[in-house]
């Protein structure tokens, strides 16, 4: 409780007997990052320099007048106590009162100034009024260590076309609520990994999304409860690369869809065509919304063989349903020239620059 706010409060608990005395009712504590889960958890890291701010729920909590004859009144609150693995009593200046069913403290962390550290753990928890009696409520609070990353591993390397399995080994890990992995990079939009399974308190598994941009990323987890760990390492995401390609024809007109050949001139470091499944894209605009540049798959993908592959621009079904009847193509490719991405049925990938790509013709 702070000054002005105690003026007010001071004349609220002189002018009301019914307040004095009366013993609390503890009815449990919320962490406001999980307020639907029950006991409340919280990390003995992180929170900043105030800790973690928690709610204590119950009735009759009654802070009372202190020197309030004085220059100075301030206001006693009630005593706020911690048992378990350790015993902790917090400072009246990391309690608050709100209104006489709720109250809020700041828990001190091994971040927090000044510092704290309880021992993970259940933690029976005491509410005691100044002039009152004592409420007490068991396994009110869990107290969990933060996450660590000791290593991150893409066991396959990263595909592409497809999702790259991620473990992630350490400690800290929750199976009982799942933690948030974050990628981030410099000049791009944060990359949650969606796909995740916590096998254990020292490993997780997730997956890279396919066609994640290549380059340095860090990598963030952060518990449900607020505590969250950043490796120092970087992740680097990178692709096994196809030859350069070489495309042919290389124009078609806009009023009917043109069977290509890839040529992949592969040589020492780069991958030539596998058999299997191959993942080709015209990176251009369609006539129904050609402010927009989106990847348009091809069809009629074969391999032919390993420097070669073949298949068919879509000019003018772009996304349509095939045969397309109307002579004018309604949902074609607009003119123009465009590039491609091939991604092979190993994962490694390859682009075409526009000025070597494709031209469709009106």
């Amino acid at each position: 409780m702070r000054l002005p706010v105690a003026a007010a409060l001071l004349s609220l608990v002189a002018c009301s007997e019914s307040t004095e005395g009366t013993t609390p009712k503890l009815e449990g504590l919320i962490n406001p990052l999980q307020r639907l889960v029950t006991p409340a958890h919280v990390c003995n890291a992180g929170g900043g320099v105030d800790g973690w701010r928690l709610e204590i729920i119950g009735s009759r909590f009654t802070p009372v007048p202190r020197d309030a004859l004085t220059d100075t009144p301030s206001v006693e609150m009630p005593q706020v106590s911690l048992s378990g693995p350790s015993d902790y009593t917090l400072p009246e200046d990391r309690v608050f009162f709100a209104r006489t069913e709720l109250m809020r403290m700041d828990l001190p962390t091994a971040d927090s100034k000044p510092w704290k550290v309880l021992p993970p753990g259940s933690y029976r928890v005491a509410v005691t009024n100044p002039l009152g009696g004592t409420s007490e409520l068991e396994d009110a609070l869990r107290v969990v260590p933060p996450p660590i990353i000791d290593r991150v591993i893409a066991p396959n390397g990263f595909l592409y076309n497809a999702a790259s399995p991620l473990i992630i080994e350490g400690s800290g890990f929750r199976s009982d609520a799942l933690p948030s992995i974050v990628l981030r990079r410099e000049g791009q939009a944060d990359q949650p990994l969606f796909t995740l399974t916590v096998v254990s308190d020292t490993r997780i598994e997730t997956e890279v999304p396919p066609a994640t941009p290549e380059g340095s990323y860090s990598l963030t987890l952060s518990n449900p409860e607020g505590c969250s760990f950043t490796p120092p390492l970087p992740l680097n995401v990178g692709y096994r690369k196809l030859g350069p390609l070489v495309v042919s024809p290389s124009s078609g007109p806009a009023t009917g869809d043109t069977v290509i050949t890839f040529t992949n001139l592969h040589h020492s470091g780069m991958e030539p065509f596998t058999d299997g499944a191959h993942d080709v894209y015209l990176v251009a605009p369609v006539k129904t919304d050609p402010s927009q540049t989106v990847n348009i798959p091809l069809y009629g993908v074969n391999y032919v063989s390993p420097t070669q592959l073949r298949a068919t621009v879509p000019n003018c079904s772009g996304f349509d349903p095939r045969p397309v009847t109307d002579p004018s193509c309604p949902g074609g490719v607009v003119p123009g020239t465009y590039g491609f991405i091939v991604a092979d049925s190993t994962g490694a990938y390859a682009t075409v620059p526009a000025s070597s790509g494709f031209t469709v013709s009106p």
